[in-house]
């Protein structure tokens, strides 16, 4: 007998669970306690990169007055749960990784920025991703209003010219399809699965030179995409062995490893173990091009070549792998080709000087950083000299009203996606999202309602560039 497949009404419907859909949800469930909100995620808890792929640090980088203060400080009165990290080792041929160790009076204020600082004032953020991804959940069910789901990955959408009318997703586990019919979608999946299921125009690799006249494009476009990497976590040989057997390599990672002799960027838990992440395990496009699976086992297998080499190495010799982390580190994919597209003069240019200044709901100030093949020639393709903005419509579809998007997928070039993917960005995306889902809400409308003036008042930024101005002796 067939089964029926049920169907779920909710308000909002948040796809991916990762920094964005955190910062979605949340600002949307204190902005609206009656809103019905319900958040979909294949992995098994929030967090996403940062937690389930290991990605367990927040970068050096402009925030802005969002949730992130929050969720240090909440974390920051739990033992051994989130430490402020300093850089303290750059890298040598002999021993080609950088270390980022605890601070242990660090201040979370010298975390907040990136550019024009040289490398060895740099302040990080490390955690542990069990304590971070079980905060999220804890802040974002303390509204009362949110639905988590998790283990449900979307299969397709229903779209009826500028509206998406319904999503379907399946339960991993059990293999059961529901319906879910909401007012609004908000895409923070890393790839802009959910835009791409409803026909939204997306772009994937470099673009060339003629599409954006971007000064450092090359001259043809390609499939290339940064690099991935699957990090790995060390611990003392005298603790509890793991479950997690350490991953084999074969001829081919140790080829790898031969050829690429890749860099790490290892930083320091607050209990003292290490996260080391490879700079990178596999070119972007060579992981695309193979099943998910497929991919996952070569990068295993990489893993085990690098520990084999990193363990030999005094500093390592009393340590052991703990565990692989079961979800990659993509950092770029498919992206959304929205009403506004991020280029690399924009990040550039800074927020003062660059285009759509009154429109900008989010910044950032990492550096243009690719990892892996790359056909991009400009010239100081690294750090910036100064923060920048993303306006409100690179999150928004030209094919959609009820749509919008907060995560690394959004519309930005190749270029400028290499800058504008860190976890506290994508989290401020998902906090303007979920403002301007607010904001739509109470008109009654589409995302048309969402004027980025009401967005940057209601998120304070007026005053945050007042104080980035002062900051940067620009007043």
């Amino acid at each position: 007998m067939e089964r029926t497949m049920q169907t779920i009404q909710t308000d909002v419907l948040i796809a991916g669970a990762g920094s964005g859909g955190f910062g979605a949800a949340i600002r949307l469930a204190r902005a609206n306690p009656d809103l019905s909100i319900t958040v979909v995620e294949a992995m098994n808890r929030f967090g996403g990169s940062s937690t389930v792929g290991g990605v367990n640090c927040w970068e050096p980088g402009v925030g802005g007055p969002g949730i992130h203060y929050e969720l240090y400080e909440r974390l920051a009165r739990e033992a051994a749960k989130i430490g402020i990290g300093k850089s303290e080792h750059a890298p040598t041929a002999a021993e080609p990784y950088g270390l980022s160790l605890i601070e242990p009076d660090g201040s979370y204020e010298r975390t907040l920025r990136r550019s024009a600082l040289d490398g060895a004032e740099w302040r990080r953020v490390h955690f542990e991703p069990d304590a971070m991804g079980a905060m999220m959940e804890t802040m974002l069910r303390e509204s009362g209003n949110v639905a988590i789901l998790y283990g449900t990955r979307l299969t397709d959408a229903v779209r009826d010219g500028r509206v998406i009318q319904s999503v379907r997703a399946v339960h991993l586990r059990t293999g059961e399809t529901t319906e879910y019919r909401a007012r609004y979608y908000i895409d923070c999946t890393g790839g802009v699965h959910l835009a791409r299921m409803a026909g939204c125009r997306t772009a994937y690799g470099e673009e060339s030179k003629e599409a954006y006249r971007e000064p450092s494009a090359p001259a043809s476009a390609s499939r290339v995409v940064n690099g991935v990497t699957l990090l790995y976590r060390l611990t003392k040989r005298e603790a509890p062995a793991a479950a997690q057997p350490e991953p084999q390599a074969d001829e081919e990672a140790r080829s790898w490893m031969e050829r690429m002799r890749p860099v790490a960027a290892i930083g320091a838990y607050p209990n003292g173990d290490w996260n080391v992440n490879v700079l990178p395990v596999m070119q972007g496009q060579e992981f695309h091009s193979l099943s998910y699976e497929e991919a996952m086992d070569i990068c295993r297998r990489r893993i085990g070549a690098h520990w084999q080499k990193l363990r030999k190495l005094d500093f390592f010799a009393d340590y052991r792998l703990r565990e692989t982390f079961p979800l990659a580190g993509i950092r770029e994919s498919h992206r959304l080709v929205g009403r506004h597209v991020l280029r690399e003069q924009d990040v550039r240019a800074g927020f003062l000087r660059q285009d759509r200044r009154e429109e900008l709901i989010a910044y950032a100030d990492h550096a243009l950083d690719t990892h892996g093949e790359s056909h991009i020639d400009g010239p100081n393709l690294k750090e910036l000299a100064m923060p920048y903005g993303v306006p409100l419509d690179c999150l928004l579809p030209q094919e959609l009203d009820n749509l919008i998007v907060a995560t690394r997928g959004a519309s930005f070039t190749h270029i400028a996606a290499a800058s504008c993917r860190l976890s506290r960005t994508m989290m401020a995306l998902g906090e303007a999202a979920g403002i301007a889902t607010a904001i739509a809400v109470e008109a009654g409308t589409g995302y048309s309602a969402a004027d980025a003036g009401l967005i940057r008042e209601r998120l304070q930024l007026p005053a945050f560039e007042e104080k980035l101005k002062r900051e940067w002796g620009l007043v």
